[in-house]
């Protein structure tokens, strides 16, 4: 069969399924006939090329080729994403969330490119674990205690001064301790970070010469006593007094706790024949 169509009407030409190169196209305007090549035809429409899908064939196709109709998808927010079109008539995806700032963020840097969400990172006494799609943050605070003890000591603690206090003179014995350091000159040190502690001083106390002293019992941190820790009684020679005083405080890595004594009436020196310093 020869492809000619002389003399046809258009409609019984012979079809084809795609344009043969040096093709031309005819059409008709004001009653002229008029042919156009078909580069020309393509060049006036504008059509340079095809438009195909193309990256990871298992993502969402923004075309959607459907036959003769292809639809270009329109871009839809989600769950924390926000999309829009720019000043510059692009479209901008981005997150959406909101940070709370009532407490510490656990996302950072909000308006950034890339936002940072900061990781839990445990503190004393506080472990933390990651269990499938859940965080638990629970507690193992580390108890703190620690004592020094002192028995049947004979060393007098010198008075230089009528109601100056002295730090209890003799050998202590450091007991079990946690977060704390003792030594034997009865100081307790606090090596944990900063905290709230129950201080307990208890002491027997002698006068080494003399009657009627009026004897007082104090807690010293850093070495500076607390007023609030002064604890008195009445004691002479060979009547030994047990006296005890409390505190409640604050401490911070590296303070110090002491006993201390004072005689309140004459520089008499005292005798601090038993003593127990413990820290909670």
């Amino acid at each position: 069969m020869v492809d000619r169509a002389y003399g046809r009407k258009k409609s019984d030409f012979v079809a084809k399924s795609s344009v043969d190169a040096g093709a031309y196209i005819d059409y008709f305007v004001n009653g002229t006939n008029y042919k156009i090549s078909y580069d020309n035809f393509l060049s006036g429409l504008g059509v340079t090329g095809t438009i195909v899908q193309d990256g990871a064939v298992t993502g969402t196709p923004v075309l959607n080729v459907d036959g003769t109709v292809n639809n270009i998808r329109n871009i839809e927010d989600g769950s924390g994403i926000t999309s829009s079109v720019t000043a510059e008539n692009g479209i901008e995806i981005k997150h959406n969330f909101t940070v709370d700032s009532t407490g510490e963020p656990l996302m950072q840097n909000t308006t950034a490119t890339s936002p940072t969400f900061a990781s839990i990172v445990g503190g004393t006494g506080i472990d933390v674990a990651t269990s499938g799609t859940t965080i638990e943050i629970s507690s193992s605070e580390a108890t703190s205690y620690a004592t020094v003890t002192m028995q049947g000591n004979s060393t007098a603690t010198v008075i230089s001064v009528a109601t100056t206090p002295v730090k209890a003179a003799g050998t202590f014995v450091v007991g079990d301790e946690s977060a704390y350091s003792g030594d034997t000159t009865g100081k307790i040190t606090y090596t944990g970070p900063d905290s709230r502690h129950i201080i307990n001083a208890v002491a027997t106390i002698d006068a080494a010469s003399g009657s009627n002293h009026l004897v007082s019992l104090h807690i010293a941190i850093n070495g500076s006593v607390v007023a609030t820790t002064k604890m008195t009684d009445v004691i002479s020679a060979n009547l030994p007094r047990s006296i005890a005083t409390f505190l409640n405080t604050d401490l911070s890595t590296n303070d110090y706790i002491e006993i201390f004594v004072s005689n309140d009436s004459t520089t008499d020196n005292l005798i601090v024949e038993k003593a127990i310093l413990g820290a909670l």
